[in-house]
């Protein structure tokens, strides 16, 4: 019974294959559905998420710092925790089968150069995306087949991705998201300069062999400058018409960056996007621009983004919340009071709870998970007045790691219960 019901919290991953007409070859994607999706005949919202190869949204072990826990992992918790609806998710291919050649959802200028990696064929990504990939997600899932209930995210090329393919097919997203986005600077002039010229974007205006299939025309070894540009989201919306832009002020756009720049992450570009955005009345509904004070350019720091930037597309999308209220409490009584969750940057995974006993009394202090469900119990004791700390190193009751997430911290009492949420990350 107990496999059966966890079954039904969990959502099913798929790595499938499908011939693409338009690469004229063979391509993989993964996919993600919900809770319940084999016993339904109900249609979902998709949301793409665009990086490079299929696998590294859903890969735990990415990098060595995402520890175990992928989006499917943060979509079957929120969706048990009733913090969005269901919905299907979608990594595509956008690069060659090994993952030495980038698409970028762009059409290349010289697919040939690119002929002996499996997986390019004609190295029409952008093509291959907008008719291939959603017309055979559409006709071979429970989608809902328009783009109000399609969205799209990335990190770093694939946040670039996102957030060009929105500039160019506004009609197919109503929902777009990009954390630490590789963004082309305007006309490919990067403002960081003390005077800026024409086409210095180094990280796109190159003479090497990053992205030459994609941007160089054969027999050339410069990048091709108008090229680039037609796939600059900032270029693209200057051009567009008032129709088209109209159509791109109605998506709700959600855009984080790293805090830092140069080879730890991609500020400045987020910050010039979004800056310029608002020339266009486009703006940025995240809120703050940069996602943490110490967050850096890592899946970590991307499935944190991603546990709150779903919630921004299932409400987009209407895959809404079922959930009214948090799960019980608050974070004070009048005799009691968490005055401070915070995760410590020690050298282990460490959050500091802080908390303040007005009248004496037997207060017992356990986290839950972001559904409620108990993970361990830190404190059972009486108190005196003051003020307490105590800390939880991320292992539940039986000494096993947890893996980042949302928790609360909670201390019952006698007169009743309290709770605070907290982030812990690892």
């Amino acid at each position: 019974m107990q496999d059966i019901l966890q079954q039904q919290l969990q959502g099913t991953v798929l790595k499938e294959t499908f011939y693409s007409p338009v690469l004229g070859v063979n391509k993989n994607y993964h996919i993600y559905l919900p809770p319940g999706y084999h016993q339904s005949t109900r249609r979902y919202p998709v949301l793409y998420l665009f990086r490079g190869h299929e696998d590294e949204w859903f890969n735990p072990y990415q990098d060595h710092s995402r520890g175990g826990v992928a989006v499917q992992h943060l979509a079957d918790e929120l969706i048990q925790a009733g913090d969005i609806g269901d919905m299907i998710l979608v990594g595509p291919s956008l690069m060659s089968d090994n993952g030495q050649v980038y698409g970028l959802g762009v059409n290349f200028l010289d697919p040939d150069a690119a002929s002996k990696h499996a997986g390019i064929g004609s190295g029409r990504f952008e093509d291959y995306f907008v008719e291939d990939v959603i017309g055979h997600i559409d006709q071979n899932y429970r989608t809902i087949p328009k783009g109000t209930a399609r969205g799209a995210d990335g990190f770093s090329l694939g946040g670039y991705t996102s957030v060009m393919l929105a500039m160019r097919h506004p009609k197919l997203f109503s929902s777009v998201g990009s954390y630490d986005g590789s963004h082309m600077f305007w006309k490919l002039r990067d403002p960081r300069y003390n005077k800026p010229h024409d086409f210095n974007d180094t990280l796109w205006v190159r003479n090497d062999n990053m992205f030459a299939p994609v941007f160089s025309a054969p027999g050339e070894r410069n990048y091709d400058l108008d090229h680039l540009q037609s796939y600059s989201a900032l270029d693209v919306l200057h051009k567009l018409s008032p129709a088209k832009r109209k159509q791109v002020q109605n998506i709700r756009f959600s855009i984080k960056t790293a805090a830092y720049d140069g080879h730890q992450g991609n500020r400045d570009r987020g910050v010039h996007l979004v800056t310029l955005f608002q020339l266009y009345d486009i703006f940025n509904d995240a809120g703050s621009l940069v996602l943490s004070s110490d967050a850096h350019h890592t899946w970590k720091f991307t499935d944190l983004y991603m546990r709150e930037n779903i919630k921004h597309h299932a409400a987009a999308l209407g895959a809404k919340s079922s959930k009214t209220t948090e799960i019980k409490g608050n974070h004070y009584l009048t005799h009691l009071e968490i005055i401070a969750a915070d995760f410590a940057e020690a050298e282990k995974p460490n959050v500091m709870v802080k908390y303040h006993v007005y009248e004496n009394c037997y207060v017992r202090i356990n986290i839950l998970n972001s559904s409620g469900g108990f993970v361990s119990t830190l404190k059972s004791e009486v108190h005196e007045c003051g003020r307490f700390k105590i800390s939880w190193h991320g292992q539940n009751e039986r000494g096993h790691w947890m893996p980042s997430g949302m928790y609360f911290i909670e201390l019952e009492t006698p007169a009743g219960a309290i709770q605070k949420k907290f982030v812990f990350l690892r």
